[in-house]
């Protein structure tokens, strides 16, 4: 197996600018295997206090990251990827829980060799008070390289 590249995706401008740069850098390169990976943070119960109103919910929402994910694996296929070395997941997480954790745990799992993120457009002031999944990322990855597009 090639190198494996493991790219979180979410709904931002950057996720898409982190997929354009990934399809022009690896292009070139056969052994590289993309997986655009996507985690999924279910309703909070406290919105949708009916069980199958919130599964309705995650349901809608597993589809809109399903589509966003095809669009972008389209877009590397459009770059010059094969699609045969690109995949595509969604991983459900409960509310709270934490999405550059779960990015990590599947690193880890899936023994990817590089971590890809866009970084968010926010201020100095708001990184500190929320954090990023970018900044945690860098600080927490062990045995891989991560690449930040901005």
């Amino acid at each position: 197996m090639g190198h494996r590249i493991l790219v979180g995706i979410d709904c931002s401008a950057n996720a898409q600018r982190a997929v354009d740069y990934v399809g022009t850098m690896l292009r070139p390169h056969d052994d590289a295997v993309i997986t655009l990976f996507h985690v999924l943070v279910g309703p909070q119960p406290d919105i949708y206090p009916d069980a199958a109103q919130r599964e309705q919910e995650l349901d809608k929402r597993h589809r809109r990251a399903h589509r966003q994910l095809e669009a972008m694996a389209a877009r590397l296929a459009e770059i010059g990827v094969p699609p045969d070395r690109i995949a595509v997941k969604i991983q459900v997480c409960d509310p709270g829980e934490n999405v550059s954790s779960a990015l990590l745990d599947e690193q880890r799992r899936g023994g990817y060799h590089t971590v890809v993120v866009g970084r968010r457009g926010m201020s100095k002031r708001e990184e500190f008070l929320f954090g990023s999944v970018s900044s945690k990322i860098i600080r927490e990855a062990r045995e891989c390289t991560v690449w930040v597009v901005q």
